[in-house]
């Protein structure tokens, strides 16, 4: 299983995710609800020229790095065979989506975090509150998500590297 089957699976555990149609059904279908969306640089680069114009740079790894992991709280869907659905869409409550971002904290302070191979530091809601994906008026639906960050150990090693002058 790769790292994102784990968080999804890790995920599933929160019980107002459980309730939300997409990452309750097949793991093809909550894929769609939770995104990666970036991660933090894992190296800083010290660049240098001596006296001589030889190139020098030593490459420092951050202590920690982290990903982002955008959540949906909501899914549009349809039915297979054509006929109008009776509802097409799966939307969480603000109250709901807030819970998930207390259910996130709570894990945090308990130090259960997923198990994804590495040594993970922090799991948070980037922010604290969640944020409107859209709005429809003539349903009065609103759809959210949230971000959340895994902070983990940076494992990449230190190194240097040198190059020589031709002049």
């Amino acid at each position: 299983m790769n790292k994102y089957a784990k968080i999804f699976e890790y995920f599933r555990q929160c019980p107002e995710l459980a309730d939300l149609w997409s990452i309750a059904a097949t793991e093809d279908v909550g894929r769609r609800v939770i995104l990666p969306q970036g991660a933090s640089p894992a190296v800083q680069y010290q660049e240098r020229f001596d006296t001589l114009g030889n190139y020098e740079c030593t490459i420092e790894p951050y202590p920690s790095v982290y990903e982002d992991f955008q959540i949906n709280c909501y899914e549009w869907y349809d039915v297979k065979d054509g006929s109008p659905p009776e509802r097409n869409e799966n939307v969480l409550s603000l109250e709901s989506v807030q819970s998930i971002c207390d259910w996130v904290k709570a894990q945090n302070d308990a130090n259960n975090f997923p198990e994804i191979g590495e040594q993970i530091v922090s799991i948070e809601c980037n922010p604290f509150v969640p944020q409107i994906r859209y709005v429809n008026p003539e349903e009065n639906t609103v759809g959210y998500f949230i971000t959340v960050r895994l902070r983990y150990v940076n494992r990449t090693p230190r190194k240097t590297v040198e190059y020589a002058s031709e002049d």
